[in-house]
């Protein structure tokens, strides 16, 4: 799968885990040139956080990483048909998180499994550098969210994030 990087900062997941090599900040991001910046995590209690490059990328998580110069990245996705289905730990406030699927579904869709407890999502436009307009839970029908971007969600309470596809 591919993962486009526009110039300028991405904020961008891993829908599906990744194959056993090519599963490094490392490793996936190899070629891609960020003018020095370190690529970033998000925690409620920490902040933005370096990922360290021997991190493995994780699905539901969101990554930002900076690019000099438009870029494709491939994806190499596992291929075990033995997994476990990903989970994230959500904190009150805003949450990085990723995408889980390899085809676009609505943000109801996405965040049923925390229903109850998210507020907002709000996706970033790297083609732009621009964030897009926030999707409000029970208010915003029909708006879609996509495979390999990140996303902000804000949720009132801690809660467990599932992901929607294997």
């Amino acid at each position: 799968m591919d993962l486009q990087l526009y110039e300028g900062w991405n904020f961008v997941s891993i829908p599906r885990p990744l194959s056993a090599g090519n599963d490094t900040a490392a490793s996936v991001f190899a070629d891609v040139d960020t003018g020095g910046r370190s690529f970033y995590t998000h925690t409620p209690a920490g902040g933005f956080e370096p990922l360290g490059e021997n991190e493995t990328l994780l699905v539901l998580e969101g990554y930002w990483v900076y690019s000099t110069e438009e870029t494709t990245v491939e994806l190499m996705l596992s291929t075990n048909p033995v997994r476990s289905p990903a989970v994230k730990t959500l904190s009150p406030g805003w949450n990085a998180i990723g995408y889980s699927d390899l085809t676009e579904s609505s943000a109801d869709e996405a965040l049923r499994s925390v229903e109850d407890i998210w507020v907002y999502v709000v996706g970033y436009d790297a083609e732009s550098q621009s964030y897009r307009q926030a999707i409000v839970n029970n208010q915003t029908d029909d708006q879609e969210l996509f495979p390999t971007e990140g996303y902000w969600l804000f949720v009132g309470e801690d809660g467990r994030l599932a992901a929607i596809s294997a």
